[in-house]
């Protein structure tokens, strides 16, 4: 099985909203006790136990617009069916905190998912998407999405990083199915201020 996770290289976009799949993938390997190393191609590699089962971890060193040339590669090397992917990736429609798993759809107008799904040439993989949403009004998303995250919304950002790894295990472990009737769910609204003055909440996030 192989675990793709999305995000930019270098320094520069390492802590960015777009870079959330390499830091899920970065939990993984680390639970799993094995570091990534450079692969025969244009990504990084670790291989380790998830879930009892041994799987590949994969982040592309190209830009997020060309994710899918390290599927072609891989593939090349190793062999790739689509049931056998699962693709991590941020989501600017999805509010901070919140996870989503799909066993297909579109690319939802996600850069590297459009280019997985244009090298791998179906949609039929499965996907896990996190939530770094909602984009400022007065905001370029593609702006927003390459910006650090504010100091409270890091807290956040890690944790749902977190569970993301833990729902990537039980995706591992029991199917996509499965895992989406635990982790398919919205994270709890803020409180309001003790005041009693309405705070800003999370606008709703419907299937």
């Amino acid at each position: 099985m192989l675990i793709l996770l999305l995000g930019n290289p270098t320094d520069r976009y390492r802590e960015t909203r777009h870079n959330l799949g390499w830091w899920v993938g970065d939990i993984l390997a680390e639970r799993a006790k094995v570091g990534f190393k450079a692969g025969k191609g244009d990504f990084l590699i670790a291989e380790g136990r998830i879930a009892g089962q041994v799987v590949r971890m994969v982040k592309p060193t190209t830009y997020m617009n060309l994710s899918g040339v390290a599927v072609d590669q891989y593939a090349g090397l190793f062999g790739l069916e689509p049931a056998e992917l699962i693709v991590v990736a941020d989501d600017i429609d999805l509010v901070l905190g919140q996870i989503r798993i799909r066993e297909r759809g579109s690319s939802g107008g996600h850069n590297g998912l459009a280019s997985v799904i244009e090298h791998l040439g179906t949609e039929e993989f499965v996907r896990l998407r996190c939530g770094v949403g909602p984009v400022p009004e007065s905001v370029d998303p593609a702006e927003f999405v390459l910006d650090q995250f504010a100091p409270d919304e890091l807290i956040v950002a890690r944790q749902m990083a977190m569970t993301a790894a833990d729902a990537v295990a039980m995706i591992v472990a029991r199917g996509p199915v499965a895992a989406a009737n635990v982790y398919n769910r919205k994270p709890p609204a803020p409180e309001k201020p003790s005041d009693g003055n309405a705070g800003a909440q999370r606008p709703g996030e419907g299937e």
